[in-house]
């Protein structure tokens, strides 16, 4: 065999060794992330607002159906089903409990890491990939978003598959278009018009790349194909059974209010976002704007740079600002500042002459040194920034109510639906009750609300308590200051008594 024969041999054994390396490295990554994503995901309590709600539409799917999402037994508009879709999946296998309701949030991240990290080994990045690894999960803004039972990380899971579908049609390999509409299919079918961050990306990336008719093809048109198959059924189905009221909910106030209005009391400035990333995102928010900067001049991530300034400037537009809108960023800033920190490593590496095992042990140290130090210094600001929007006394209710309704309906209880709940004033969520208790709530009050008094239904829909006992006895769960309000003409038996909180029977005498 001459020497042009053992040339692309053992060119062959390199490309073998090298996949097998990044497969190996892939997969203890992905072991690492379902270590710290998925440890003590249930310890907690599910928190009394979106956790609770799409928990509990997830398990009302169970008897209810899979087509209409229902929240406290009434349809409900205001997002895609497709994370419901999975939780509740996950209820149907392993059964309704805490860990469940988040692990398509911690699975999606799972997911996430899987990916950055097998994309950057593909590409023989083995230091990029392990340090896109490390740093989203040592970002803190990630972690939290992975732990709770929303939506934000399946949408940035879709979002990072465009993204990868993009870089491919960059290249030429119009298959990329099938990992574009996949992405943008599972990010519309998670959180409906949030998806359009990617679209104005995409558009963005394809005009600044001067692309042209070429680089469609029949994947493009396929994969387009395929995307509306998935979308348009749910959607026109929810059309067609409900008309205008989806619509003008699924659209309206939780879109087009939202976008324009600083509604529901969260009122921020336009920096707001660079705050959170400052806390949420530390130290590795301090090497954001060098990465983005180093990115626009490489043509595989130019697409992730894009992306990243659309979401940023798009959700600082946005009237409404929460620090778990801009959670799509953290995946393609980590994969940006580990590229951009690989290259810097490497030189520096070299520039210094230093052995290998000294030089990365020094860095290792360094920078751990570095993250504890941040962890540190943002600890309070990062506690500020995801509490609770009401008072310490109402948190404490909350979590009691919870023990509470655990204790009384872990075992079936013969009093009929709904649980009522009555507490002194109106700002109380009940998307907890509603799920602990697993079924239909209803808050009351003693004296009918005067006309043209606000009501939600989350928060403070009452009607009164005489009303509610029209059908006979119900269980209560309710404040222990109101028990000596309860008026003559009912009957009366506690349950299960907490610090604050009770419940017990009531019925009429």
């Amino acid at each position: 065999m001459n020497n042009s024969d053992a040339s692309p041999t053992r060119s062959s054994l390199t490309d073998i060794c090298n996949r097998n390396r990044g497969t190996a490295s892939t997969l203890l990554a992905t072991l690492l992330a379902c270590i710290v994503l998925l440890t003590l995901l249930g310890h907690k309590p599910l928190t009394n607002w979106d956790e609770g709600i799409y928990a509990e539409i997830s398990r009302e799917m169970l008897s209810l159906g899979l087509l209409v999402p229902q929240w406290n037994y009434q349809p409900w508009f205001e997002k895609p089903p497709l994370m419901f879709w999975i939780t509740a999946a996950f209820f149907k296998l392993f059964g309704v409990t805490d860990f469940w309701a988040r692990a398509g949030s911690a699975l999606s991240g799972v997911a996430i890491i899987a990916l950055l990290h097998g994309w950057l080994a593909r590409r023989n990045d083995i230091l990029a990939a392990w340090l896109s690894t490390l740093t989203l999960l040592s970002t803190f803004g990630f972690l939290h978003v992975c732990r709770v039972g929303e939506m934000d990380v399946l949408l940035s899971l879709g979002c990072c598959i465009a993204l990868c579908g993009l870089t491919a049609i960059q290249d030429r390999k119009l298959g990329g278009w099938h990992l574009f509409w996949v992405g943008l299919a599972i990010a519309l079918m998670t959180k409906g018009a949030a998806c359009i961050v990617l679209i104005i990306a995409a558009l963005l990336f394809a005009i600044l790349e001067r692309w042209n008719s070429t680089r469609l093809g029949r994947s493009f048109w396929l994969g387009l194909s395929l995307f509306l198959i998935v979308i348009l059924p749910w959607h026109l189905y929810m059309v067609h059974c409900f008309g205008a009221r989806f619509v003008t909910e699924y659209l309206g106030f939780h879109v087009l209010s939202r976008a324009t209005h600083q509604i529901e009391e969260h009122i921020t400035q336009w920096w707001y976002y660079l705050w959170v990333l400052l806390i949420s995102a530390a130290p590795f928010v301090l090497l954001y704007p060098f990465a983005i900067a180093d990115s626009f001049r490489q043509k595989k991530l130019r697409a992730w740079a894009i992306f990243v300034v659309v979401v940023v400037v798009f959700f600082t537009a946005v009237q409404t600002r929460l620090p778990h809108y801009i959670a799509p960023v953290y995946p393609a800033f980590a994969l940006l500042t580990s590229v951009y920190l690989a290259d810097q490593l490497r030189e520096l590496q070299q520039r210094r002459r230093q052995s290998p095992t000294s030089f990365w042990t020094t860095v290792a140290i360094f920078g751990t040194l570095i993250c504890i130090a941040s962890a540190l210094l943002t600890s309070a600001p990062r506690r500020t920034l995801h509490q609770a929007k009401v008072g310490a006394d109402i948190v404490a209710a909350e979590k009691e109510s919870i023990q509470l309704l655990r204790i009384v309906f872990n075992q079936p209880q013969q009093v009929p639906a709904p649980l009522l709940t009555w507490w002194p004033g109106n700002a109380r969520s009940i998307a907890t009750s509603v799920f602990y208790s697993r079924r239909q709530v209803q808050q009351v009050q003693l004296q009918p609300l005067p006309a043209g008094v606000p009501t939600d239904k989350y928060m403070f829909n009452p009607e009164t308590l005489t009303d509610a006992l029209v059908s006979g006895p119900r269980i209560i769960l309710l404040d222990k200051s109101l028990v000596p309000e309860i008026p003559s003409q009912f009957f009366y038996k506690p349950i299960t008594r907490g610090r604050s909180m009770e419940i017990g029977l009531i019925a009429r005498k």
